[in-house]
């Protein structure tokens, strides 16, 4: 009777901590991975790294980030704007920037771990997407409805909206100090049904 106690505590106790830990994996808590901070957007230089701890690559994975090597692509992630303030699909944002230092780039619209669930077919604008002014500014657009005019990003009805902004054959500076990425802003215009 005492051994079928035991082992009945045992596998109790195994469960415990592998749903614990699985749920601190899910929610990022245990992540550890070396995540910068550059203006509203967060970049980790350990995905994609055959350095990067197991919690870094299980994340990555739960996300469907399919992080490529760090010399093909790197990632930053905006969870709010440059405020600070979580994104919010109630409310329209200005994106603004110039050209990065990468082969390519792209933004992109998720909901939470996925791609924002829109029918408009604006989920990303890019390098070549975009109109751009004389000295290479450009200005999108993030919102849940068009604006009359200019790039748009349509955030549709998504819950968690964040965005991901991959940089494709990054510059090596990127690599060298990632805090040196001009990054483009993320202003809030307005929030509301004020359209």
């Amino acid at each position: 009777m005492r051994r079928a106690l035991r082992w009945v505590l045992a596998v109790g106790v195994g469960l415990a901590v592998g749903v614990g830990s699985a749920a601190l994996v899910l929610s990022g808590a245990l992540v550890g991975s070396s995540e910068t901070k550059v203006g509203a957007w967060s970049i980790s230089l350990d995905r994609g790294s055959t350095e990067a701890n197991p919690y870094v690559r299980s994340a990555t994975a739960i996300q469907g980030l399919l992080a490529l090597s760090q010399r093909e692509a790197v990632y930053l992630v905006a969870l709010g704007d440059d405020d600070g303030t979580d994104l919010d699909a109630a409310c329209r944002y200005a994106i603004a920037g110039a050209d990065l230092p990468a082969r390519w780039w792209s933004i992109t619209l998720y909901d939470g771990a996925y791609l924002a669930d829109n029918d408009d077919g604006r989920p990303s604008v890019d390098a070549t997407s975009l109109t751009r002014a004389s000295d290479g500014a450009w200005t999108a657009e993030l919102a849940a409805t068009a604006p009359p005019d200019g790039d748009w990003l349509s955030m549709g009805e998504a819950d968690r909206p964040n965005l991901v902004l991959r940089l494709y054959e990054p510059e090596p500076s990127v690599l060298d100090d990632p805090t040196t990425v001009p990054v483009p802003t993320i202003t809030r215009v307005e929030c509301g049904d004020a359209r």
